[in-house]
């Protein structure tokens, strides 16, 4: 065999590409990834279009809490949802509400019909949808592939979805420097679009979903509850990840002010702050695209934790605009290192009968945490200044660091081990 032969044979028997050589699998992780891109385009566009309506940072916090607030309130119904019915049928309807909503902001953008008001509805509508959208997005890829792939397929996808919130905001910046807010748009309904033809071409191996008598959405919500709160360590993960979102995320989405505000920097220095974030997201992706170990995971996780306490404190503290883009470059990786080993976590040791509801939470997490972050440091730096909130924000984050410290032996032990080995040990 040749050396190249040899190098192909190993790249799809290693790693990430275990998962990628299954078709339907390569497919939607794909056309998820772009589609995930066009929607943080779509995020940054959103915060920009604020900025200029309001030049205000509370304003940026109230669209980012609007935001988020809406999508979380509907995720833990959704979760029920795509554990009850067909994951894939429910993914279609979704896609398309999807697509109508952002083609709707796309051309009220065009007749230049978009006022705050009229924005923050857009929002609204928009985040509904995503929180129907975000526990079937987390529940497909363990029916794509294998089971002995899976570690591989959720590091792919944990990978793709956490690059692509700081990609999408870097190629945004970008986008609406050269371009405009609407075509921001416009790229987000196109991606939307060919997700939904993905998703008519792809078929799963297996349904996790098991067939069982509706009890209703608080009884099997709450059985989702009691799983996590009955598997030791868990619950504690998860209050570590909510501070990670609410106190050492929301700084992306005040980046519209950071430039302008504080660097007078307009939308180029948007550009910038978004291209070193994405850069930084990117380098540790790639790092983390064949990463399949598990053990160890929560002690690195609390390393990396670490070096983002320190680098968000020279964020909030220095007046040098290229410092802050290095930091924010910092930032997004440790944020995107705690974003993909969390989800890689988590995926590999909950049951499958369940993923939609625990998946549900992780996601309120994940996407409700950097809104509601962002509306309490805007609307403290709207009293005081934005370095303050931050530094305000990092010692908030400091102190579940250090009650989450003596707790992490309990959580590698019951976290870094599937539901498969948790339950031979049990037998």
């Amino acid at each position: 065999m040749s050396n190249f032969g040899y190098f192909v044979s190993r790249l799809g028997n290693h790693g990430m590409g275990r998962a990628l050589r299954h078709r339907d699998f390569s497919l939607y992780a794909t056309a998820g990834w772009v589609s995930n891109v066009g929607l943080w385009i779509h995020r940054t566009a959103v915060f920009w279009l604020t900025w200029e309506m309001t030049h205000s940072f509370s304003m940026l916090g109230a669209i980012a809490f609007v935001d988020g607030i809406s999508t979380i309130l509907v995720m833990p119904y959704a979760g029920t949802l795509s554990d009850r019915f067909n994951r894939l049928t429910l993914a279609k309807i979704v896609q398309l509400a999807l697509i109508c909503i952002c083609s709707l902001t796309t051309l009220l953008s065009v007749t230049d019909m978009i006022t705050i008001k009229v924005l923050f509805l857009l929002v609204i509508l928009n985040g509904v949808a995503e929180g129907f959208w975000t526990p079937l997005r987390m529940t497909i890829p363990p029916s794509l592939v294998p089971k002995e792939d899976l570690p591989p397929a959720l590091g792919v996808s944990a990978t793709l979805f956490n690059l692509a919130q700081f990609v999408g905001p870097a190629l945004g910046g970008i986008i609406i420097a050269s371009l405009s807010v609407t075509h921001a748009f416009a790229f987000n309904a196109a991606s939307y679009l060919a997700y939904l033809g993905v998703l008519f071409i792809i078929r799963f191996r297996y349904e996790e979903v098991i067939p069982h008598k509706p009890q209703g959405f608080i009884s099997e919500f709450k059985e989702g509850l009691t799983y996590i709160s009955r598997m030791p360590g868990l619950p504690g993960f998860l209050i570590l990840s909510l501070g990670v979102s609410v106190f050492m995320r929301a700084y992306r989405e005040l980046f519209a002010g950071v430039s302008d505000g504080i660097f007078n920097m307009g939308v180029e220095g948007l550009a910038i702050l978004s291209s070193a974030s994405g850069l930084g997201a990117m380098i540790t992706a790639i790092y983390l695209g064949s990463f399949t170990k598990i053990p160890g995971l929560i002690k690195t996780i609390m390393a990396v934790l670490l070096i983002s306490i320190i680098t968000q404190l020279i964020f909030a503290t220095t007046n040098l605009f290229w410092i802050s883009v290095t930091c924010a470059m910092i930032l997004s990786g440790s944020a995107t290192y705690a974003g993909i080993a969390g989800q890689l976590l988590i995926q590999n040791t909950i049951h499958g009968s369940v993923r939609g509801r625990v998946m549900s939470i992780w996601g309120v997490i994940l996407r409700g945490g950097p809104a509601v972050g962002a509306w309490i440091i805007g609307t403290i730096a709207g009293y005081s200044t934005l370095q303050l909130s931050l530094i305000l924000a990092t010692i908030a984050f400091i102190s579940i660091w250090i009650w989450v410290l003596p707790r992490t032996k309990t959580m590698s032990k019951n976290l870094e081990r599937s539901a498969e080995e948790r339950e031979t040990d049990i037998s």
